[in-house]
Protein backbone atom coordinates (compact mmCIF):
# COMPACT_ATOMS: atom_id res chain seq x y z
CA UNK A 1 0.00 0.00 0.00
CA UNK A 2 1.36 3.65 -1.41
CA UNK A 3 0.08 6.62 0.62
CA UNK A 4 0.69 10.14 -0.60
CA UNK A 5 0.69 13.10 1.08
CA UNK A 6 1.16 16.80 -0.52
CA UNK A 7 2.31 19.42 1.42
CA UNK A 8 3.23 22.83 0.26
CA UNK A 9 6.07 25.10 1.37
CA UNK A 10 6.40 25.51 5.52
CA UNK A 11 4.34 22.52 5.88
CA UNK A 12 6.25 21.17 8.59
CA UNK A 13 6.77 18.05 6.70
CA UNK A 14 10.35 16.82 8.19
CA UNK A 15 8.85 17.78 11.51
CA UNK A 16 5.76 15.60 10.77
CA UNK A 17 7.11 12.87 9.07
CA UNK A 18 9.50 12.51 11.88
CA UNK A 19 6.00 12.06 13.46
CA UNK A 20 4.95 9.58 11.94
CA UNK A 21 8.12 7.49 11.97
CA UNK A 22 8.20 7.57 15.60
CA UNK A 23 4.25 6.80 15.65
CA UNK A 24 4.98 4.01 13.69
CA UNK A 25 8.58 2.46 15.68
CA UNK A 26 8.32 -0.54 17.58
CA UNK A 27 11.12 -1.30 19.95
CA UNK A 28 10.42 -5.16 19.78
CA UNK A 29 10.53 -5.73 15.90
CA UNK A 30 13.71 -6.58 14.29
CA UNK A 31 12.39 -5.03 10.91
CA UNK A 32 14.08 -1.64 9.33
CA UNK A 33 12.24 0.92 9.14
CA UNK A 34 13.81 3.48 5.99
CA UNK A 35 13.19 7.00 6.15
CA UNK A 36 14.52 8.30 2.24
CA UNK A 37 15.05 11.39 1.00
CA UNK A 38 16.95 12.92 -1.69
CA UNK A 39 19.80 14.99 -0.26
CA UNK A 40 22.39 14.52 2.59
CA UNK A 41 21.17 18.03 4.57
CA UNK A 42 17.77 16.91 4.29
CA UNK A 43 18.23 13.35 5.95
CA UNK A 44 20.60 15.42 8.30
CA UNK A 45 17.57 17.20 9.19
CA UNK A 46 15.19 14.42 9.86
CA UNK A 47 17.71 12.69 12.12
CA UNK A 48 17.74 15.21 14.45
CA UNK A 49 13.85 15.95 13.88
CA UNK A 50 13.46 12.45 15.39
CA UNK A 51 16.36 13.04 17.76
CA UNK A 52 14.18 16.15 19.09
CA UNK A 53 11.20 14.24 19.56
CA UNK A 54 12.34 10.33 21.23
CA UNK A 55 15.63 11.66 22.23
CA UNK A 56 17.79 9.22 20.18
CA UNK A 57 17.64 7.87 17.11
CA UNK A 58 16.72 3.77 17.37
CA UNK A 59 19.30 1.22 15.08
CA UNK A 60 16.32 -0.03 12.92
CA UNK A 61 15.16 3.31 11.88
CA UNK A 62 17.83 4.02 9.15
CA UNK A 63 17.90 7.35 7.61
CA UNK A 64 19.59 7.88 4.08
CA UNK A 65 19.33 9.21 0.84
CA UNK A 66 17.51 7.40 -2.35
CA UNK A 67 20.24 6.62 -4.02
CA UNK A 68 21.95 4.84 -0.88
CA UNK A 69 18.45 2.84 -0.30
CA UNK A 70 18.36 1.94 -3.65
CA UNK A 71 22.22 0.73 -3.75
CA UNK A 72 22.62 -0.53 -0.39
CA UNK A 73 19.18 -2.48 0.03
CA UNK A 74 18.35 -3.47 -3.86
CA UNK A 75 20.93 -2.91 -6.22
CA UNK A 76 23.84 -4.64 -4.34
CA UNK A 77 22.13 -7.62 -2.82
CA UNK A 78 19.80 -9.00 -5.88
CA UNK A 79 21.24 -7.49 -9.19
CA UNK A 80 23.35 -10.38 -9.48
CA UNK A 81 20.59 -13.10 -8.63
CA UNK A 82 18.01 -11.35 -10.93
CA UNK A 83 19.80 -9.54 -13.25
CA UNK A 84 23.10 -11.13 -13.31
CA UNK A 85 24.93 -7.93 -12.70
CA UNK A 86 27.18 -7.53 -9.75
CA UNK A 87 27.59 -4.02 -8.94
CA UNK A 88 29.78 -3.78 -5.50
CA UNK A 89 30.27 -0.22 -5.33
CA UNK A 90 29.18 3.59 -7.22
CA UNK A 91 30.67 6.10 -9.44
CA UNK A 92 29.61 9.91 -10.32
CA UNK A 93 32.61 10.33 -12.17
CA UNK A 94 32.14 12.30 -15.44
CA UNK A 95 31.06 10.13 -18.11
CA UNK A 96 32.47 12.08 -21.35
CA UNK A 97 35.22 14.57 -22.07
CA UNK A 98 34.68 17.85 -23.87
CA UNK A 99 38.57 17.24 -25.47
CA UNK A 100 39.47 17.39 -27.78
CA UNK A 101 37.42 20.92 -28.36
CA UNK A 102 34.86 20.61 -30.85
CA UNK A 103 33.89 16.85 -30.22
CA UNK A 104 30.43 16.33 -31.34
CA UNK A 105 27.30 15.32 -29.01
CA UNK A 106 27.15 11.88 -30.93
CA UNK A 107 30.91 11.54 -29.98
CA UNK A 108 30.40 12.32 -26.05
CA UNK A 109 27.01 10.14 -26.00
CA UNK A 110 29.27 7.09 -27.18
CA UNK A 111 31.76 8.25 -24.80
CA UNK A 112 29.52 8.34 -21.92
CA UNK A 113 27.97 4.96 -23.22
CA UNK A 114 31.07 3.37 -23.61
CA UNK A 115 32.37 4.49 -19.88
CA UNK A 116 29.14 3.24 -18.42
CA UNK A 117 29.56 -0.24 -20.10
CA UNK A 118 33.43 -0.61 -18.85
CA UNK A 119 32.47 0.47 -15.12
CA UNK A 120 29.71 -2.66 -15.09
CA UNK A 121 32.51 -4.73 -16.32
CA UNK A 122 34.47 -3.97 -13.20
CA UNK A 123 31.74 -4.26 -10.83
CA UNK A 124 31.12 -0.02 -10.35
CA UNK A 125 27.43 1.19 -10.90
CA UNK A 126 27.32 4.76 -12.53
CA UNK A 127 25.03 6.78 -10.10
CA UNK A 128 23.15 7.90 -12.88
CA UNK A 129 21.80 4.67 -13.96
CA UNK A 130 20.57 3.56 -10.23
CA UNK A 131 16.82 4.52 -10.70
CA UNK A 132 16.99 2.01 -14.21
CA UNK A 133 18.68 -0.88 -12.53
CA UNK A 134 16.32 -0.99 -9.32
CA UNK A 135 13.75 -0.88 -11.40
CA UNK A 136 15.17 -3.66 -13.15
CA UNK A 137 15.21 -5.60 -10.12
CA UNK A 138 12.11 -5.20 -8.63
CA UNK A 139 9.58 -4.85 -12.19
CA UNK A 140 8.75 -8.75 -13.08
CA UNK A 141 6.96 -7.12 -16.16
CA UNK A 142 10.39 -6.25 -17.30
CA UNK A 143 11.31 -6.49 -20.97
CA UNK A 144 14.02 -9.01 -20.02
CA UNK A 145 12.18 -10.96 -17.77
CA UNK A 146 10.66 -12.78 -20.18
CA UNK A 147 10.31 -16.50 -18.87
CA UNK A 148 8.24 -17.65 -15.56
CA UNK A 149 11.26 -18.51 -14.06
CA UNK A 150 12.86 -14.83 -14.06
CA UNK A 151 9.74 -13.41 -12.99
CA UNK A 152 9.23 -15.56 -10.13
CA UNK A 153 13.06 -14.39 -8.97
CA UNK A 154 11.87 -10.94 -8.80
CA UNK A 155 9.19 -12.19 -6.31
CA UNK A 156 11.36 -13.89 -4.54
CA UNK A 157 13.10 -10.82 -3.90
CA UNK A 158 9.77 -8.77 -2.96
CA UNK A 159 9.59 -11.47 -0.22
CA UNK A 160 13.28 -11.02 1.11
CA UNK A 161 12.33 -7.11 1.52
CA UNK A 162 9.60 -7.53 2.46
CA UNK A 163 11.07 -9.78 5.86
CA UNK A 164 13.67 -7.65 6.60
CA UNK A 165 11.36 -3.67 6.20
CA UNK A 166 9.46 -2.51 8.03
CA UNK A 167 8.09 0.28 6.60
CA UNK A 168 9.09 2.97 4.00
CA UNK A 169 9.05 6.97 4.80
CA UNK A 170 9.72 8.94 1.12
CA UNK A 171 10.50 12.64 1.48
CA UNK A 172 10.57 14.95 -1.19
CA UNK A 173 8.97 12.51 -3.98
CA UNK A 174 8.48 15.44 -6.45
CA UNK A 175 12.44 15.04 -6.91
CA UNK A 176 12.30 11.46 -8.34
CA UNK A 177 11.84 10.99 -12.24
CA UNK A 178 9.32 8.04 -13.50
CA UNK A 179 12.30 5.72 -13.40
CA UNK A 180 12.52 5.77 -9.99
CA UNK A 181 8.60 6.51 -9.18
CA UNK A 182 8.08 3.30 -11.19
CA UNK A 183 10.43 1.36 -8.91
CA UNK A 184 9.01 2.55 -5.43
CA UNK A 185 6.06 1.70 -6.55
CA UNK A 186 6.86 -1.87 -7.35
CA UNK A 187 7.83 -1.65 -4.12
CA UNK A 188 5.06 -0.56 -2.39
CA UNK A 189 2.49 -2.49 -4.12
CA UNK A 190 4.26 -5.97 -3.59
CA UNK A 191 7.35 -5.59 -1.10
CA UNK A 192 5.99 -2.85 1.89
CA UNK A 193 4.26 0.01 2.62
CA UNK A 194 5.25 3.52 1.70
CA UNK A 195 4.16 6.80 2.61
CA UNK A 196 5.41 9.68 0.65
CA UNK A 197 5.51 13.19 1.10
CA UNK A 198 6.33 15.57 -2.04
CA UNK A 199 4.91 18.78 -3.25
CA UNK A 200 4.66 19.05 -7.17
CA UNK A 201 5.40 22.97 -7.12
CA UNK A 202 8.94 22.69 -5.99
CA UNK A 203 9.65 19.92 -8.25
CA UNK A 204 12.24 21.48 -10.39
CA UNK A 205 14.83 18.27 -11.98
CA UNK A 206 11.91 16.59 -13.29
CA UNK A 207 8.97 19.14 -12.68
CA UNK A 208 6.23 16.82 -14.83
CA UNK A 209 7.43 13.28 -13.00
CA UNK A 210 5.44 12.98 -10.01
CA UNK A 211 2.04 14.68 -11.25
CA UNK A 212 2.15 12.15 -14.42
CA UNK A 213 2.88 9.40 -11.81
CA UNK A 214 -0.35 10.84 -9.52
CA UNK A 215 -2.80 10.60 -12.49
CA UNK A 216 -1.97 7.48 -13.90
CA UNK A 217 -2.37 5.92 -10.60
CA UNK A 218 -5.37 7.90 -9.64
CA UNK A 219 -7.75 5.18 -9.69
CA UNK A 220 -4.96 2.33 -8.53
CA UNK A 221 -6.87 0.83 -5.16
CA UNK A 222 -3.35 0.12 -3.97
CA UNK A 223 -2.27 4.08 -4.25
CA UNK A 224 -4.04 6.53 -1.76
CA UNK A 225 -3.96 10.26 -2.21
CA UNK A 226 -4.49 12.21 1.41
CA UNK A 227 -6.06 15.30 1.82
CA UNK A 228 -3.54 18.04 0.63
CA UNK A 229 -1.90 19.98 3.82
CA UNK A 230 -2.66 23.77 2.72
CA UNK A 231 -1.12 25.38 5.57
CA UNK A 232 2.16 26.87 6.11
CA UNK A 233 4.23 27.57 9.05
CA UNK A 234 7.10 29.32 7.65
CA UNK A 235 6.02 31.19 5.03
CA UNK A 236 4.20 34.66 6.29
CA UNK A 237 0.67 35.60 4.45
CA UNK A 238 2.24 38.58 2.81
CA UNK A 239 4.86 36.06 1.03
CA UNK A 240 2.05 33.63 0.49
CA UNK A 241 -0.16 36.21 -1.36
CA UNK A 242 2.47 36.28 -3.70
CA UNK A 243 3.81 32.76 -3.51
CA UNK A 244 0.00 31.41 -3.90
CA UNK A 245 -0.20 33.05 -7.54
CA UNK A 246 2.03 30.09 -8.68
CA UNK A 247 0.17 27.33 -7.17
CA UNK A 248 -2.81 25.07 -9.25
CA UNK A 249 -5.93 25.64 -7.52
CA UNK A 250 -6.75 23.88 -4.34
CA UNK A 251 -2.91 23.99 -3.74
CA UNK A 252 -2.86 27.50 -2.14
CA UNK A 253 -1.56 27.99 1.10
CA UNK A 254 -2.86 30.15 4.12
CA UNK A 255 0.02 31.12 6.83
CA UNK A 256 -0.04 29.93 10.38
CA UNK A 257 3.31 32.51 11.09
CA UNK A 258 2.97 35.29 13.64
CA UNK A 259 5.29 37.88 11.29
CA UNK A 260 3.14 39.79 9.03
CA UNK A 261 6.57 39.29 6.49
CA UNK A 262 7.52 42.03 4.04
CA UNK A 263 8.40 42.28 -0.01
CA UNK A 264 11.12 44.55 -0.83
CA UNK A 265 13.45 45.44 -3.56
CA UNK A 266 16.75 46.76 -4.04
CA UNK A 267 18.18 48.14 -7.33
CA UNK A 268 22.06 48.35 -8.49
CA UNK A 269 21.57 51.81 -8.86
CA UNK A 270 21.18 51.77 -5.65
CA UNK A 271 24.36 53.41 -3.57
CA UNK A 272 23.79 50.38 -1.14
CA UNK A 273 23.56 47.42 -3.08
CA UNK A 274 26.72 46.16 -2.65
CA UNK A 275 26.61 46.62 1.01
CA UNK A 276 23.21 44.73 1.24
CA UNK A 277 24.38 41.81 -0.42
CA UNK A 278 27.38 41.44 1.00
CA UNK A 279 26.02 42.15 4.43
CA UNK A 280 23.26 38.81 3.59
CA UNK A 281 25.99 37.07 1.95
CA UNK A 282 28.28 37.06 5.45
CA UNK A 283 26.01 36.50 7.48
CA UNK A 284 24.12 33.70 6.64
CA UNK A 285 21.22 34.48 4.89
CA UNK A 286 20.06 32.23 1.51
CA UNK A 287 21.22 34.53 -1.20
CA UNK A 288 20.30 32.78 -4.49
CA UNK A 289 20.01 33.39 -8.15
CA UNK A 290 18.75 31.14 -11.13
CA UNK A 291 22.12 29.93 -12.53
CA UNK A 292 25.25 31.66 -12.48
CA UNK A 293 25.55 34.55 -14.27
CA UNK A 294 27.42 37.82 -14.66
CA UNK A 295 28.99 38.77 -11.01
CA UNK A 296 27.08 36.11 -9.21
CA UNK A 297 29.09 32.44 -8.61
CA UNK A 298 26.82 29.31 -7.47
CA UNK A 299 29.87 27.43 -6.40
CA UNK A 300 29.67 24.72 -4.14
CA UNK A 301 32.23 25.08 -1.24
CA UNK A 302 33.96 22.28 -0.61
CA UNK A 303 33.42 20.41 -3.94
CA UNK A 304 36.66 18.38 -5.18
CA UNK A 305 37.48 16.25 -8.31
CA UNK A 306 35.88 13.24 -8.49
CA UNK A 307 38.13 9.97 -10.10
CA UNK A 308 37.55 8.03 -12.30
CA UNK A 309 37.51 4.32 -10.21
CA UNK A 310 39.69 2.81 -12.40
CA UNK A 311 42.35 6.01 -12.04
CA UNK A 312 41.42 5.81 -8.19
CA UNK A 313 42.88 2.34 -8.63
CA UNK A 314 45.68 3.14 -10.09
CA UNK A 315 46.35 5.87 -6.96
CA UNK A 316 45.87 3.52 -4.37
CA UNK A 317 48.60 1.07 -5.86
CA UNK A 318 50.86 4.08 -5.29
CA UNK A 319 50.25 4.77 -1.62
CA UNK A 320 49.97 0.75 -0.26
CA UNK A 321 50.32 1.71 3.07
CA UNK A 322 47.36 3.84 3.50
CA UNK A 323 43.93 3.99 3.44
CA UNK A 324 42.30 4.21 0.24
CA UNK A 325 39.86 6.94 1.46
CA UNK A 326 42.51 9.00 2.83
CA UNK A 327 44.74 8.63 -0.09
CA UNK A 328 41.65 9.54 -2.71
CA UNK A 329 40.89 12.46 -0.38
CA UNK A 330 44.90 13.87 -0.06
CA UNK A 331 44.75 13.29 -4.12
CA UNK A 332 41.64 15.14 -4.74
CA UNK A 333 42.40 18.18 -2.74
CA UNK A 334 45.82 18.19 -4.75
CA UNK A 335 44.36 17.67 -8.06
CA UNK A 336 42.36 20.55 -6.99
CA UNK A 337 45.07 22.77 -6.13
CA UNK A 338 46.61 22.22 -9.38
CA UNK A 339 43.54 22.96 -11.08
CA UNK A 340 43.22 26.85 -9.24
CA UNK A 341 46.61 27.73 -10.21
CA UNK A 342 46.66 26.05 -14.26
CA UNK A 343 44.84 25.01 -17.31
CA UNK A 344 43.38 21.63 -17.42
CA UNK A 345 46.02 19.87 -19.64
CA UNK A 346 49.08 21.45 -17.45
CA UNK A 347 47.16 20.23 -14.43
CA UNK A 348 47.01 16.75 -15.45
CA UNK A 349 50.74 16.61 -16.65
CA UNK A 350 51.89 18.38 -13.51
CA UNK A 351 49.38 15.87 -11.35
CA UNK A 352 51.17 12.52 -13.10
CA UNK A 353 54.64 14.24 -12.88
CA UNK A 354 54.63 14.30 -9.43
CA UNK A 355 53.12 11.03 -8.68
CA UNK A 356 55.83 9.22 -11.35
CA UNK A 357 52.69 7.91 -13.22
CA UNK A 358 53.29 7.24 -16.78
CA UNK A 359 51.32 9.29 -19.13
CA UNK A 360 48.49 7.29 -21.40
CA UNK A 361 45.91 8.56 -23.70
CA UNK A 362 43.03 7.13 -21.40
CA UNK A 363 44.35 8.16 -18.53
CA UNK A 364 44.48 11.67 -19.99
CA UNK A 365 40.78 11.41 -21.29
CA UNK A 366 40.23 10.26 -17.59
CA UNK A 367 41.22 12.60 -15.81
CA UNK A 368 40.58 15.33 -18.20
CA UNK A 369 37.15 14.47 -17.26
CA UNK A 370 38.00 15.21 -13.78
CA UNK A 371 39.21 18.21 -14.23
CA UNK A 372 36.05 18.85 -16.54
CA UNK A 373 33.64 18.51 -13.91
CA UNK A 374 35.39 20.35 -11.32
CA UNK A 375 35.93 23.23 -12.99
CA UNK A 376 32.19 23.28 -14.43
CA UNK A 377 31.44 23.35 -10.00
CA UNK A 378 34.05 26.50 -9.62
CA UNK A 379 34.27 30.28 -10.45
CA UNK A 380 36.93 32.05 -8.89
CA UNK A 381 36.09 34.86 -11.11
CA UNK A 382 32.64 36.04 -10.15
CA UNK A 383 32.35 38.90 -7.37
CA UNK A 384 29.21 37.39 -5.15
CA UNK A 385 29.74 33.44 -4.27
CA UNK A 386 25.73 32.71 -3.84
CA UNK A 387 23.43 29.45 -4.29
CA UNK A 388 21.69 28.46 -7.26
CA UNK A 389 17.72 28.34 -6.46
CA UNK A 390 17.88 24.73 -6.80
CA UNK A 391 19.94 23.88 -4.24
CA UNK A 392 17.92 26.21 -1.76
CA UNK A 393 15.41 24.02 -1.45
CA UNK A 394 14.41 22.31 1.60
CA UNK A 395 16.05 25.61 3.44
CA UNK A 396 14.92 28.32 5.10
CA UNK A 397 16.27 31.78 6.48
CA UNK A 398 14.96 34.93 7.88
CA UNK A 399 15.51 36.59 5.27
CA UNK A 400 15.77 35.83 1.55
CA UNK A 401 17.60 37.67 -1.25
CA UNK A 402 16.97 36.61 -4.95
CA UNK A 403 18.97 38.08 -7.61
CA UNK A 404 16.64 38.77 -10.94
CA UNK A 405 17.64 37.62 -13.98
CA UNK A 406 15.47 38.18 -17.25
CA UNK A 407 14.32 34.62 -17.47
CA UNK A 408 13.17 34.82 -13.30
CA UNK A 409 11.53 38.40 -13.96
CA UNK A 410 9.63 37.32 -16.80
CA UNK A 411 8.15 34.21 -14.58
CA UNK A 412 7.97 36.19 -11.69
CA UNK A 413 5.92 39.03 -13.58
CA UNK A 414 3.95 35.96 -15.15
CA UNK A 415 4.17 37.15 -18.21
CA UNK A 416 3.62 35.35 -21.24
CA UNK A 417 5.27 32.18 -19.82
CA UNK A 418 4.44 28.39 -19.32
CA UNK A 419 3.32 27.74 -16.15
CA UNK A 420 4.05 24.65 -13.68
CA UNK A 421 7.36 24.12 -15.96
CA UNK A 422 10.84 24.25 -14.43
CA UNK A 423 10.85 27.74 -13.83
CA UNK A 424 8.13 28.06 -12.56
CA UNK A 425 8.44 26.11 -9.50
CA UNK A 426 11.78 27.73 -9.20
CA UNK A 427 9.91 30.78 -8.78
CA UNK A 428 7.74 28.72 -6.07
CA UNK A 429 10.98 27.88 -4.12
CA UNK A 430 12.74 30.82 -4.21
CA UNK A 431 9.36 32.87 -3.12
CA UNK A 432 8.63 30.48 -0.04
CA UNK A 433 12.41 30.17 1.76
CA UNK A 434 12.01 33.49 3.78
CA UNK A 435 10.45 33.03 7.28
CA UNK A 436 9.81 37.32 7.81
CA UNK A 437 11.70 38.97 4.26
CA UNK A 438 11.94 38.51 0.91
CA UNK A 439 14.35 41.15 -1.19
CA UNK A 440 14.38 40.97 -4.56
CA UNK A 441 18.02 42.07 -6.20
CA UNK A 442 17.64 44.29 -9.33
CA UNK A 443 21.03 44.12 -11.46
CA UNK A 444 20.78 46.29 -14.25
CA UNK A 445 23.84 44.57 -15.56
CA UNK A 446 21.70 41.42 -15.32
CA UNK A 447 18.42 43.17 -17.00
CA UNK A 448 19.65 45.94 -18.78
CA UNK A 449 19.64 44.84 -22.45
CA UNK A 450 15.36 43.60 -21.65
CA UNK A 451 14.05 46.30 -19.16
CA UNK A 452 14.00 49.82 -18.25
CA UNK A 453 15.14 50.22 -14.37
CA UNK A 454 11.90 52.34 -13.76
CA UNK A 455 9.40 49.73 -15.66
CA UNK A 456 11.36 47.69 -13.33
CA UNK A 457 10.46 48.68 -10.30
CA UNK A 458 6.74 49.76 -11.55
CA UNK A 459 5.97 46.19 -12.13
CA UNK A 460 7.42 44.70 -8.95
CA UNK A 461 5.59 47.75 -6.86
CA UNK A 462 2.52 46.51 -8.71
CA UNK A 463 2.71 42.86 -7.07
CA UNK A 464 3.43 44.17 -3.52
CA UNK A 465 7.12 45.06 -3.23
CA UNK A 466 8.49 48.17 -1.42
CA UNK A 467 12.17 49.90 -1.63
CA UNK A 468 14.54 48.16 1.05
CA UNK A 469 15.27 50.64 4.27
CA UNK A 470 18.88 48.81 4.20
CA UNK A 471 19.12 50.54 7.72
CA UNK A 472 16.35 48.93 9.11
CA UNK A 473 16.89 45.79 6.99
CA UNK A 474 20.21 45.19 8.65
CA UNK A 475 18.97 46.11 11.58
CA UNK A 476 16.19 43.65 12.17
CA UNK A 477 18.42 41.13 10.47
CA UNK A 478 21.43 41.56 13.11
CA UNK A 479 18.89 41.07 15.53
CA UNK A 480 17.25 38.21 14.40
CA UNK A 481 20.44 36.20 14.11
CA UNK A 482 21.43 36.93 17.53
CA UNK A 483 18.07 35.97 19.21
CA UNK A 484 18.67 32.81 17.04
Amino acid sequence: MIEVQIAGAGAGKTYGLAEKIIAHYDPASYKKIFAITYTNSAAKNISEAIIKQLGYLPENIVVCTVHTFLLNEIIYPYSPFVLNEVHTTSSRCKTFSNFPPGKSVAKKQREAKSTISRLKRIGVIHVDETYAAAWRVVDENYSKHNSQKKKSKVRKIHKLISSAIDKIFLDETQDLDDTALKAFQKIGEYSVDIYMVGDPKQAIDYPNAFKAWLAENKSNEKVKVLENITTSRRVPQKILDLSNTFCPKGQEQESLSEVEGRLTYITSEDDHYDEVLSFHIENGSLVSIFRKEGNYSTKQAGSLPEFDPEVEELLTVKFPKYEEGVVIYSLQRFFASLLSKNDNNKSIRKFLGELEIPYNKELFKKLCRSAEQYSSSRDNSAKYAISSIQRTKGLESKVCVLVLTPVIFKCLMQDGVTKFNKTWNMVYVALTRAESELVVAVDMDLLGNKYKHDDIVQRLKSIGFEELNPNLSNQETEEKLEEA
